[in-house]
């Protein structure tokens, strides 16, 4: 074997075990039984072999995207989606390695989504020339379909290590070509205007001390992730003495797992407040996602905080997407039950719409740093969440056959 080869084999190992932050350029050479100096004939550092399986990764994606490609448009979408989850699925520790690559450098998957997001988008303006696929911007469709995706790779290939049965895939390929709404509903725009809510005047000493520490936690994580944090610049911008914090929360750990909770629990008090008094699921669901990108443009580093806790603690990582979806479970099956919806799998078709809105808000308010979504972002999202891709109507996809689900 290539001395070049045992080390990325290495480097994948001890990525995979130890995370970006903890491995070492000694526990790598170490696992490939090459000399230190070994290691610098072929890489710079650590960041730079990081960077080289990132790189190995995205040319199997993309060769399992070109290989997948077939058909008329239509086909061709939904077998470049299901070649992308299967290339996954196939390079599962790599690409659960690469997702942290945003807390390494933001740039790097920048360029990888946006590369995959390429292949997608040729093939949906090829749609919209041949008058099968709907108008709407090429670039938001292929996001919204590269979250769906990230999704349902991230809770039943990555967790999970299992696969996508032919229900779950069934719901997301409905969702791609024909949306959630049966009937062909307009979108519902609201003018969406969360309250923050004040401190509590009658909060105790403690109370106010707690959220004061949480408020600037957010804020340095969101800035600079948790490695970099420290506590003593956490109690700084707090404004109290160092040794008030462990009063509080024994760790920075616990810190950081106390607010991916806070945070948790005010989107969905903000969700509450914006959908309050609406009905029907598919305005429901306008709404929502509304308030979702409303939420993270006020809030920016609870992005980055939410996205990094798989990486500090799975637990609290994996917590904070369960909690979402399992409400989220709850109200697309009332909305099934009352015909406002149509009839699919719940919990894919709630990651599936949880990855959306991610991957959305990723793209245009995250990584442009705008203020808010634009308004023609929003309306084609809220349009493909309801009404998919598809051109011909409210008409389900027909149920995946093998040869989709397992591109060779």
């Amino acid at each position: 074997m290539k001395t070049e080869t045992r080390l990325l084999r290495a480097a994948t190992a001890v990525f995979g075990e130890r995370g970006f932050n903890k491995a070492s350029v000694s526990a790598i050479c170490r696992r490939a039984g090459v000399a230190q100096g070994t290691f610098y004939r072929y890489f710079q550092n650590k960041e730079d072999i990081y960077l080289g399986l990132v790189g190995q990764l995205g040319r199997r994606l993309r060769r399992a995207l070109g290989t997948a490609a077939s058909g008329g448009p239509r086909e061709a979408l939904l077998r470049i989606f299901e070649g992308l989850l299967a290339g996954i699925r196939r390079n599962r520790e790599l690409y659960q390695i690469f997702r942290e690559a945003e807390f390494v450098r933001m740039e790097v998957p920048q360029r990888f989504y946006h590369d995959l997001a390429q292949v997608f988008k040729a093939t949906i303006a090829m749609g919209q020339d041949a008058g099968v696929f709907r108008e709407m911007e090429p670039e938001v469709a292929a996001f919204a379909v590269l979250g769906i995706v990230e999704f349902l790779a991230m809770r039943y290939l990555l967790w999970e290590a299992g696969e996508l049965d032919p229900k779950a895939l069934h719901a997301a390929r409905t969702l791609i070509l024909s949306g959630i709404d049966p009937d062909g509903r307009s979108p519902l725009i609201a003018d969406i205007s969360l309250s923050e809510q004040e401190p509590d005047a009658a909060a105790s000493k403690g109370e106010r001390t707690r959220a004061a520490l949480l408020r600037a936690a957010e804020r340095l994580f969101g800035e600079g992730g948790f490695h970099n944090t420290t506590i003593s610049a956490i109690t700084y911008v707090a404004g109290v003495a160092q040794g008030t914090f462990y009063i509080y929360f024994p760790s920075k750990v616990e810190i950081f797992t106390a607010l991916v909770r806070e945070i948790n629990r005010k989107l969905r008090r903000a969700i509450r407040a914006a959908i309050a008094g609406l009905h029907d699921r598919r305005d429901v669901e306008c709404v929502g996602f509304q308030a979702f990108f409303e939420f993270i443009s006020r809030h920016p580093d609870a992005y980055r905080i939410v996205r990094e806790a798989e990486f500090v603690d799975e637990g609290v990582g994996r917590w904070y997407y369960r909690r979402l979806a399992e409400g989220y479970v709850r109200g697309l099956r009332q909305g099934m039950e009352r015909g406002e919806i149509r009839v699919l799998e719940p919990e894919p078709l709630a990651y599936a719409l949880l990855g959306i809105g991610h991957f959305i808000g990723l793209r245009w308010i995250v990584w442009e740093r705008k203020e808010r979504l634009p308004e023609e972002v929003l309306r084609d999202t809220l349009d493909f969440i309801l009404h998919g891709i598809g051109a011909e109507g409210p008409e389900e996809a027909p149920p995946p056959d093998a040869s989709v689900q397992k591109p060779q």
